[in-house]
């Protein structure tokens, strides 16, 4: 199974370039995914590129986890062929669960696939516990990025729970910025 096999020329031509980072930009339903997930495929299949040493950033985690799940499937039918010698619609649920988990532990786990937001959390969660500031203050690897929304809810909770304030004359996105 070649990972170029099914693509159209545009789509060709970004899963063929190996040398360096490459930017795919397109409108909807054009195959961005499609490109991408048979790039990555292609350079740790074909090019032998360890995962942990890619990067995808999607724009939101949707895409990501379907970009994810594409590559885990993807790579589990080539798997089938060359471990079972047959193709991937001929085994029984049994020995694609156990495929896809392989694939899962051996590669998915190790990629860089998200928003920016979930990647760069993860990466301020590998050593965040050994970092203290002048103080001596440390931190867990258990927080939380919180985006706009999120900021806004908080507020929100803290001024009419905890503060128990009116939000009329005390209003939370004002006060969020004060």
């Amino acid at each position: 199974m070649s990972f170029l096999a099914g693509l159209n020329d545009a789509q060709r031509k970004a899963v063929d370039h190996h040398n360096g980072p490459l930017l795919v930009v397109a409108g909807a339903g054009s195959g961005k995914t499609r490109a991408l997930t048979h790039r990555i495929a292609h350079l740790i299949g074909h090019h032998g590129v360890d995962p942990a040493e890619i990067l995808a950033v999607t724009f939101t985690n949707k895409a990501a986890r379907e970009m994810k799940e594409r590559l885990e499937l993807l790579l589990a039918q080539k798997l089938a062929q060359s471990q079972f010698g047959q193709p991937w619609s001929t085994l029984g649920p049994q020995d694609q669960r156990q495929l896809r988990s392989r694939i899962y532990r051996e590669v998915i786990k190790d990629l860089w696939i998200g928003t920016f937001h979930a990647l760069f959390a993860r990466l301020l969660r590998f050593d965040i516990d050994k970092l203290k500031d002048p103080e001596g203050l440390s931190w867990t690897r258990q927080f939380s990025i919180y985006d706009e929304g999120d900021a806004q809810t908080l507020v929100k909770e803290i001024v009419t729970q905890e503060l128990q304030l009116d939000p009329k004359r005390f209003e939370p996105k004002k006060m969020r910025w004060a």
